[in-house]
């Protein structure tokens, strides 16, 4: 099933749905058992591999049984896995990137474990960005809820090239639910004062713009996560007309408070939840 005129495209064809289900279950247990610190999220006929909310590697699917695995240079050379033969072969440097083109028989080698944890050291050396922290925070903090469910980040569709941090499902009744994009900052960040603002109705007007798209991508991209084991299939989703913009605030809250308040008179109709780091010892267990 394909939609080549849609305005996002967030799924896999079904020749390449079976081959990620057959050739990446092991990746997908991984994924599950990390507590979803690792993420897999389903692009346009590949997938993004997350670690923290960074992006670890880009998995293309070729002919052949053939893949391109591109990872970032910083996170790929200098470890194990960059003088492992069976990727040095067929390797090339595209920008900042490499990119590997490997056998379905190495994908189980190349994400080992030995190799993904240096990988995620790389990573950790190259720095965390704070917000990126936070927004993983919310990710793996409501996995598996049926009220609230997180459907994907960083999304960009044809329409824009402006990146979303989330979007997200909420529950109106049974299994109908509706679109919230939702904006992470910090407590700290000048974008509360003015830039949210305009980058989230940007966002809610898009999707309201291109409902139907958004809405057909969306149900099959749940779909394809249930079939991998990614999603609870428990979840009976019918996305339904209604887009609100959500703003979650972290930390800092001192600093936040006034900028919050100064936000929502100028956009009353943008929700905002506001996330501390306060100890309320009557909440010791």
């Amino acid at each position: 099933m394909t939609f080549p005129h849609s305005s996002i495209r967030r799924y896999f064809s079904e020749d390449v749905l079976e081959r990620i289900k057959s050739g990446f279950k092991f990746l997908i247990d991984k994924i599950i058992k990390s507590g979803f610190e690792y993420d897999l999220q389903i692009r346009n006929n590949y997938f993004n591999l997350y670690y923290k909310g960074n992006s670890l590697a880009k998995v293309t699917p070729k002919v052949k049984e053939m893949y391109e695995v591109r990872i970032n240079k910083k996170f790929f050379l200098g470890t194990t896995a960059a003088k492992d033969r069976r990727f040095t072969e067929n390797q090339y440097k595209r920008g900042d990137y490499i990119c590997l083109k490997i056998p379905n028989n190495h994908l189980h080698p190349l994400f080992q474990n030995k190799y993904l944890k240096e990988f995620c050291s790389c990573i950790k050396k190259v720095g965390f960005q704070e917000e990126t922290i936070f927004e993983q925070m919310i990710m793996t903090d409501n996995a598996n809820r049926s009220d609230f469910v997180i459907i994907d980040r960083q999304i960009i569709d044809k329409t824009d090239n402006t990146r979303l941090d989330l979007l997200s499902l909420v529950q109106i009744n049974g299994n109908d639910y509706q679109f919230y994009p939702i904006e992470v900052k910090l407590g700290n960040n000048n974008d509360l004062k003015e830039d949210v603002i305009e980058q989230l109705r940007g966002y809610v007007k898009r999707i309201k713009d291109n409902f139907g798209d958004y809405k057909t991508c969306y149900e099959l991209n749940i779909k394809q996560k249930q079939e991998l084991g990614l999603m609870n299939n428990s979840l009976k989703i019918n996305i339904v007309d209604g887009v609100f913009g959500l703003i979650v605030v972290g930390a800092y809250s001192k600093i936040a408070d006034k900028q919050i308040r100064e936000l929502k008179q100028k956009a009353p109709e943008l929700k905002v939840i506001q996330l501390n780091n306060s100890v309320n010892l009557k909440k010791a267990i």
